[in-house]
């Protein structure tokens, strides 16, 4: 159940990936896929960016938590998030995380409230 409210929560502020991607040689004309179902083909880029979220929501949720990283810098281009636009993006789903996982802390945040003993 967690994990749905976690994927949902992330569909609902627009972070969500593929797992499949189509890859086209425009010399040749064929094409690959990678991870995924046989059927990811078929899928639109809102459907394959929800099954991204899905599959690899544990590193995204890593990822976010620090603020960067591989997993949040490939959500960022499925989502066609400029280049130049991204450290945005990667330092506003680390100000959302508390949002986005509400029964999880970053890992840092976790050490230092149990080093200094705080309550939250």
């Amino acid at each position: 159940m967690k994990l749905l409210l976690n994927a949902a929560l992330i569909t609902a502020l627009g972070l969500t990936a593929g797992a499949c991607t189509v890859v086209t040689d425009p010399s040749s004309g064929s094409s690959a896929t990678t991870g995924g179902s046989s059927s990811a083909a078929f899928m639109n880029r809102p459907q394959q960016t929800a099954e991204f979220a899905k599959v690899n929501l544990e590193r995204l949720r890593n990822d976010m938590a620090a603020g960067r990283g591989e997993y949040l810098a490939s959500l960022a281009a499925l989502l066609e998030i400029e280049p130049g636009r991204q450290p945005a993006f990667f330092a506003f789903t680390q100000d959302k995380f508390t949002v986005l996982f509400p029964n999880d802390r970053p890992p840092l945040q976790k050490c230092w409230r149990r080093w200094t003993g705080t309550a939250g």
